[in-house]
């Protein structure tokens, strides 16, 4: 009869490895995902297929659900027997699959963006909507800490400021996404499926140099892990010190932001010179941040924010720096004003 593995039938190293991916998401949680009704992105690779099994380990053990969601983005000609590779893994295990097929070649041109985000959207996107369908509390998704590592170097590249450079998130509220793999190397995950006797898709397209997370993961990485063979242990400790950081820099705002007040209005925030005067330089910084973050869409640019507290520092009245997603902040007397931009007024 076709079923679920279960944690009996493991040896006692790798079910307490199970076990350990659990603790992970109680940490994070605060409650085990495998008794919560969870929606999984499953692509076929070594990921995805490590955590579908150990998802429906712990779920059979704790009376959690699980349902996958698969999504054919048609560019490779491969694509159909990762669709029938997924279908057979959850028909083996009792395990119900959501599958859909989009055209992410056609979506990229439509929308203007690379074939990679195009992909990013169409996969979270219909993973959200399953959730919303199933009424299901958490998305699983198969991040692992090589993953980890590599996004911490391509926010380095991109400039990305501390503690944001620690990498993803573990959990996202907001959209409900957990990443219980997180602190597991790859390879991990790899004696895994081969101990438990199961096999996996390759993707090709992981191996061609053409976008920048490829040319990370074969050239950037690989090297550094040879200058380094601990280097995704100290991926890891970076990404827990920037948790820790970030626990404390969302309560020291979270205390010290003022509520707008009752005549603001809408797509503006203020901070007071008072204000101002009374925080320290890394404050006023990630206060800057944290009300454009608020006024909508639009990465605030580091060195925007730099020249923006110089600015403030010299008492330098009148002048106006602008943030990418039309964002605008006017130094005063009074203090800082932040507001969106209406183009089309500006424009007459």
């Amino acid at each position: 009869m076709p079923g679920p593995p279960c944690l009996q039938d493991l040896s006692p190293k790798w079910a307490r490895f199970c076990l350990g991916i659990e603790r992970f998401s109680r940490q994070i949680l605060g409650r085990s995902f495998a008794q919560a009704t969870c929606v999984l992105g499953l692509s076929g690779g070594v990921d995805s297929t490590s955590l579908l099994a150990i998802a429906a380990m712990l779920c059979h053990r704790s009376r959690g659900s699980l349902v996958a969601v698969h999504l054919d983005h048609c560019l490779r000609a491969e694509s159909a027997l990762d669709a029938a590779f997924v279908r057979n893994t959850c028909e083996k295990w009792d395990i119900p699959l959501v599958e859909e097929r989009i055209d992410v070649g056609r979506m990229a041109r439509d929308q203007g963006c690379g074939l990679e985000e195009a992909g990013r959207r169409a996969r979270y996107d219909l993973l959200e909507r399953v959730r919303q369908e199933r009424d299901a509390q958490i998305v699983l998704l198969a991040h692992q800490l090589n993953d980890l590592a590599e996004d911490q170097l391509m926010r380095l590249v991109r400039g990305t400021g501390w503690p944001a450079l620690g990498g993803m998130a573990a959990y996202d509220p907001e959209r409900r996404l957990l990443r219980p793999l997180l602190l597991t190397p790859k390879a991990v995950l790899e004696d895994f499926l081969n101990a438990v006797k199961h096999p996996w898709r390759e993707d090709t397209t992981n191996a061609e140099p053409c976008a920048t997370r490829n040319r990370v993961r074969l050239d950037v990485l690989p090297s550094l892990l040879r200058e380094n063979p601990a280097y995704l242990k100290a991926a890891a400790r970076l990404w827990r010190q920037a948790r820790i950081d970030q626990k404390h820099w969302d309560a020291t705002l979270h205390a010290a932001l003022p509520k707008p007040a009752p005549d603001t209005q809408e797509g503006e925030r203020s901070l007071s010179s008072t204000l101002l005067s009374e925080s320290s330089p890394p404050l006023r910084l990630r206060l800057y941040k944290s009300v454009l973050d608020s006024l909508g869409p639009g990465q605030s640019q580091c060195d925007a924010l730099f020249r923006l507290d110089e600015l403030w520092a010299m008492g330098v009245c009148g002048k106006t720096i602008r943030f990418p997603g039309d964002k605008e902040a006017r130094i005063g007397k009074a203090g800082i004003r932040f507001r969106v931009i209406d183009r089309k007024k500006e424009c007459g």
